[in-house]
């Protein structure tokens, strides 16, 4: 069934009426361009069908208030989708989405079936996904039929928890209030936004270890129209499940010269993995950077992940490089409460 079907479906039905994923879209009733597109490119099809079965998976064994915000979620994801790929960022009402908008549509369904596969159970956690979408017209670029970048898109999917527990209450307002100032600080006033570019915040969860930590990837994409490319941002929030708060620095890593011997540790390990494309010149470079928590990654259970970003260390071509400290080089800096937190212990 179409996700399309699906969606205007489940409007008028509850909970325990929801039919299971079974029909096949008719192509034979498809009114809109956005409809036929779907029939007439099978890559598209295929993806639409995709995109119901992982509907309907996100949103298994929710809660009947998480089922509903994900499901007006969806239908305002179906509403972007509708108005992104065209010229003006209103839904197409004639005429057939040609190759390039055809091959929009296709990268927007398959980002979205990417996030709701984020909606799942994790060690003993049931997490959703809350999203929002925006589509506007450049203003730069109004009347400009050659131009590649007419309609501008913000994307943001940030993970919550599906309970009624404080847990649950804390968890989900500290990942809504970092999200939130990550995106301002990426792009400025988000009321501000004038179509001039294009922004993706994802945030996913990385990890769940037991119930010390629950750790999140955040991604974050920001393409000015007419830049030669765009800019990225890798970050990541530590959620510390006994503390009901976000991780700190002093949770790591103790006393007072903790700072200067990170950082010179992370210089040499920069050196050994990096050398050949560093275009940074001192261990000053990069001291400001290794002592952020939002920079840790504590995914490899055998030492510390510091992660880089394009421009910081070297040239943009090469990516957002990390280095991996190992635990037992760090000795001696590290904090009573260092273990616990990094492997669960």
């Amino acid at each position: 069934m179409s996700i399309i079907r699906v969606l205007a479906a489940i409007a008028t039905m509850s909970l325990g009426s929801i039919p299971a994923i079974g029909a096949s879209f008719d192509c034979g009733k498809a009114g809109t361009p956005f409809e036929h597109a779907i029939c007439d490119v099978p890559e598209l099809s295929r993806a639409d069908e995709i995109l119901a079965k992982a509907f309907a998976t996100a949103t298994g064994g929710l809660t009947e208030q998480s089922v509903t915000m994900m499901r007006q979620d969806q239908r305002d994801w179906l509403n972007y989708a509708r108005r992104v790929c065209t010229d003006d960022a209103q839904p197409l009402t004639t005429g057939r989405y040609d190759d390039e908008a055809a091959a929009c549509l296709l990268d927007k369904f398959n980002g979205r079936v990417a996030a709701l596969e984020q909606s799942r159970m994790i060690t003993g956690h049931r997490f959703l996904i809350t999203s929002s979408y925006e589509a506007m017209p450049d203003p730069d670029e109004v009347g400009n039929p050659d131009s590649y970048w007419k309609v501008a898109s913000y994307e943001s999917v940030r993970p919550l928890l599906d309970a009624d527990d404080p847990l649950a209450e804390q968890f989900n307002a500290f990942v809504t209030e970092q999200a939130d100032g990550a995106e301002a600080n990426q792009e400025g006033d988000l009321a501000a936004r004038d179509g001039r570019a294009d922004h993706t915040g994802k945030v996913e969860i990385q990890e769940v270890v037991g119930n010390k930590r629950i750790s999140m990837m955040e991604t974050s994409y920001y393409f000015p129209h007419g830049a030669a490319h765009g800019g990225s941002m890798i970050t990541y929030l530590h959620y510390l499940v006994d503390e009901g708060r976000g991780l700190v620095a002093s949770d790591i890593f103790a006393g007072a010269d903790w700072e200067k011997r990170l950082a010179d540790l992370a210089w040499a390990q920069l050196q050994a993995e990096h050398q050949e494309w560093l275009q940074v010149e001192s261990v000053a470079d990069i001291a400001e950077i290794v002592v952020d928590p939002a920079r840790w990654s504590f995914s490899d259970d055998y030492g510390l992940t510091i992660q880089f970003n394009q421009y910081e260390v070297a040239a943009y071509a090469y990516g957002a490089p990390t280095i991996t400290i190992a635990w037992d080089r760090l000795s001696g800096i590290t904090s009573d409460m260092q273990s616990a937190i990094s492997s669960g212990l």
